[in-house]
């Protein structure tokens, strides 16, 4: 895992005080895990070397590392913001060159330091982390191990990623073309295998343990994961029988019959839809039809075809070839394909939340039967029609204090009787009280009047 922090903000080092480097014995670059999923597909028998080649793959991720001049940046992405994250890096792994071969730095404060010295005004908040940061990635790439940089990596700075490969291969031993397969159904690899080879080991075997010397272990269940694959049982006994130095254990051979004797009686597949008849003639009929080639009909038993394209497509086909097809469901009946119209579906109408009656009080209750009995009061009193009249009895109500029933048209015709007090007229307008507001009423739109009696 390549670790993102080195993405953060490119202003690096701090000063820190440097301390003597260490000697120690030059490190052999680090070799990533090479999925086994990706030479799966290749023949047990072939001899195909066309694998991309370890050292090319580790020198060509170390200087997409290092160097990153060729790698796409979409456009949006925080990488915009670090375009110098490559050159500090550089100047981390190139002091680290300057050092005589062998010699290590395993405290990533003491480079901080160094840099930090040569370039005094070169920094910021993330600069000492920087350092370790880049101590750790190179690290989990194999460019540096055990604080030191590895030939590799010295070529790599200086002559490119092709001579950084052919230092590694020179590192590296020899990778094996054979096995040693043993009685209690374990597969040892005295070295590093070839990778087509250790692509095919790791697909028929399980690691056991690993180290100078990995050894893989036989089991029912990686035999069937083989199987599985496309393998068959003469493969893997042509795997064992040519690429193992030692016998083949009768055991082996035994378990790799058994689990191919019994792998795949119980088959399952993929289908759209099928197509059954109690007729076999008919089947038959439908298969020779030039159309069931384009459907990708399959016979699997006398009376059922089955096709991977949806049934609807199977059924107008079908009818197309001069056939009369239907469509059945899981209980038998008939099923009719044709799509539904469509239709908006009505919107929900929010549920009304009922509201509580509130408590009105004891003032408020007096107030509406007050209003009640004055209103009848004023329906049994004579009224007056005649604008003096009117005039005359609103200003004696207003000098007494006294309420006085109104009826009156507002400016959009609608008559309504109201009980006021009022408080004075003038200018041909009434102001009142009613129901504790003072109102205006126009006198030409008072339609009658009467004095509310006081109730005995």
């Amino acid at each position: 895992m390549i670790f993102r922090n080195y993405l953060g903000t490119l202003s690096l080092f701090s000063s820190v005080r440097a301390q003597k480097p260490r000697s120690s014995p030059e490190p052999v670059a680090s070799v990533p895990f090479i999925h086994k999923e990706t030479t799966r597909k290749n023949n047990f028998s072939s001899t195909n070397k066309s694998l991309v080649d370890l050292e090319a793959i580790i020198g060509t991720l170390a200087e997409g590392w290092i160097d990153e001049r060729d790698k796409a940046i979409g456009p949006l992405t925080d990488d915009l913001r670090r375009p110098l994250a490559p050159r500090e890096r550089r100047r981390v792994l190139e002091a680290l060159a300057e050092l005589s071969p062998g010699t290590s730095v395993p405290n990533a404060e003491e480079v901080a330091a160094l840099l930090a010295w040569r370039v005094p005004r070169r920094g910021g908040r993330l600069r000492d982390d920087v350092v370790r940061w880049t101590y750790t990635e190179a690290a989990a790439l194999g460019v540096m191990a055990l604080g030191a940089v590895s030939s590799a990596t010295r070529a790599l700075l200086v002559e490119g990623p092709a001579m950084a490969a052919k230092r590694m291969a020179d590192a590296m031993p020899e990778p094996l073309d054979h096995v040693l397969v043993q009685a209690d159904l374990t597969v040892v690899a005295p070295g590093p295998l070839e990778p087509l080879l250790a692509a095919q080991m790791g697909l028929v075997a399980d690691v056991e343990s690993a180290g100078g010397a990995t050894v893989f272990r036989v089991s029912e269940a990686s035999v069937r994961r083989a199987l599985d694959s496309g393998r068959t049982a003469d493969e893997l006994h042509e795997l064992f029988r040519t690429r193992s130095r030692t016998p083949v254990p009768q055991g082996l051979t035994y378990l790799i019959d058994d689990v191919a004797r019994r792998h795949g009686r119980l088959r399952g597949g993929a289908a759209g839809s099928f197509l059954r008849c109690d007729d076999p003639v008919l089947i038959t009929e439908v298969l020779a039809n030039p159309a069931s080639a384009r459907l990708e009909l399959r016979r699997i038993a006398p009376t059922v075809l089955v096709s991977p394209l949806p049934l609807i497509e199977v059924l107008d086909e079908l009818r197309g070839a001069g056939f009369a097809p239907a469509a059945e469901g899981a209980d038998g009946s008939v099923l009719d394909l044709r799509p539904p119209g469509r239709r908006i579906p009505a919107k929900a109408r929010p549920a009304r939340r009922g509201q509580a009656p509130g408590v009105v009080a004891d003032e408020q209750l007096g107030t509406l039967v007050e209003q009640l009995r004055a209103g009848d009061r004023a329906a049994a009193t004579p009224r007056g029609t005649a604008v003096a009249a009117t005039l005359e009895l609103l200003r004696a109500a207003a000098s007494e204090g006294r309420s006085v029933w109104l009826g009156f048209v507002d400016s959009r015709g609608v008559a309504t009787q109201r009980v006021v007090t009022p408080v004075s007229v003038a200018g041909g307008i009434l102001e009142g009280v009613d129901h504790g507001e003072i109102r205006r009423y126009p006198v030409h739109l008072i339609t009658s009047a009467a004095l509310v009696e006081d109730s005995p």
